[in-house]
């Protein structure tokens, strides 16, 4: 079996991107504490949840896109624009859909917000390192059937 070899910007996408599933979901975004009881929530909860599940659900349709253009032999349709760009677009709307749900309820912040944060850049940017990639096809088409190096 042929291992297979995942560039730079698939890697950080796709690692940040399951991590920032995960943390939209499990960690807590809201710590209030009074009386002696803390209260928590994550992203999905309370004030400006519709932003973090609109996220979350362009977050998962990006990581399909990720996972069908490189793991099966499935073609996908084509778009105006490369994949590429498109799965950074995605990364970009992920972010301005955590920016809303930030603003949506500023203050009382959980250890979840700032690991949130930190994976929504880190997504942006391996979407960013995925888009400058020349794709396998057109680096071999340049080669003359060679791969390139």
């Amino acid at each position: 079996m042929k291992a297979l070899k995942l560039s730079r910007g698939v890697q950080i996408t796709g690692g940040t991107g399951i991590l920032l599933l995960i943390g939209l979901l499990a960690f807590p975004w809201y710590s209030v504490s009074a009386f002696g009881f803390t209260v928590t929530g994550t992203a999905t909860q309370y004030d400006g949840s519709w932003a973090a599940i609109l996220g979350l659900v362009i977050l998962i349709a990006l990581l399909a896109a990720i996972a069908v253009r490189r793991f099966t032999s499935a073609v996908l349709p084509d778009l105006p624009v490369p994949w590429s760009a498109a799965e950074l677009y995605a990364a970009i709307a992920v972010a301005v859909f955590v920016a809303i749900k930030f603003l949506s309820h500023v203050g009382n912040f959980g250890w979840g917000f700032y690991v949130d944060v930190v994976l929504t850049i880190g997504l942006v940017y391996g979407a960013l390192q995925l888009s400058r990639e020349i794709p396998a096809s057109a680096a071999t088409s340049k080669s003359g059937g060679q791969p390139a190096a």
